[in-house]
């Protein structure tokens, strides 16, 4: 298959590869949480750019991007048009503008917090790190509590719940900053920012996913109908989206 490049979801980290099948031996998945703290969001996104040039100088590419990550791949994308790079968007969180999702979404006060107030977000992810350190369960708990589809399963299993708990401590614990930097830089995206991508797109949503609605992925593919397909994984919601649509992923040429 082309060279791949991977960007976890928000909470999340580099973890999530665990709850994947085989992945490619050279897969570039950063840890953004902790990767270059220092740098500004459009800094950084350059720099994943560059790092991924520096890898595979010439050729074709596949870059995955899960949830909030789906974003990063496509400010990634973006900086790499002239490699005209392969999009997989898993449960991808479409900019905010596009519609009313915030309303449907299950961080949504979450969202809103960061695009409306820098202060009271940073407040939130210092005392989240804390009972991310402190009683990561009943964070997990909470995240999971309005879990639908596949994901209600899933939140019972205690190899998920082991990795996801590891996965949002080091993202709302020890990469707070790099975690702040993306959602801040999410909630502040124009809705035609994508418009323009014209990179090959699939969108792998969960027709249950209670994280990123499904008008997300529907309204991305509206954008550019011709280039980007929708693939709807009944009953499955967002990251049983994920496990799902990996395997098919990275199975492909």
């Amino acid at each position: 298959m082309r060279p791949a490049a991977y960007f976890h979801g928000q909470p999340g980290a580099r973890l999530e590869l665990g709850l994947l099948p085989p992945l490619p031996a050279d897969l570039f998945a950063p840890d953004r949480n902790r990767d270059r703290p220092e740098l500004s969001a459009e800094r950084y996104y350059d720099h994943l750019a560059q790092e991924i040039r520096r890898r595979w100088p010439d050729g074709g590419l596949r870059l995955v991007g899960f949830s909030i990550g789906a974003f990063v791949a496509c400010e990634v994308a973006l900086r790499l048009s002239d490699r005209d790079p392969a999009l997989d968007l898993i449960s991808p969180a479409a900019p905010l503008g596009l519609g009313d999702f915030l309303p449907q979404m299950a961080g949504g006060p979450v969202f809103r917090l960061a695009r409306d107030n820098a202060m009271a977000f940073r407040v939130l992810t210092w005392a989240q790190g804390l009972v991310a350190r402190g009683a990561p369960d009943l964070l997990l708990d909470q995240l999971f509590a309005s879990a639908a589809g596949e994901d209600a399963g899933l939140a019972r299993s205690a190899e998920f719940r082991r990795i996801l708990t590891s996965a949002m401590n080091q993202s709302l614990g020890q990469g707070a900053v790099g975690y702040r930097r993306d959602l801040r830089a999410y909630v502040r995206t124009p809705p035609d920012r994508f418009a323009g991508l014209g990179a090959p797109m699939t969108l792998w949503h969960g027709a249950a996913d209670t994280w990123a609605p499904l008008g997300m992925s529907q309204a991305l593919a509206a954008q550019d109908p011709g280039r980007r397909q929708v693939r709807v994984l009944t009953g499955q919601s967002h990251y049983s989206t994920l496990m799902a649509a990996a395997g098919e992923i990275f199975a492909a040429p």
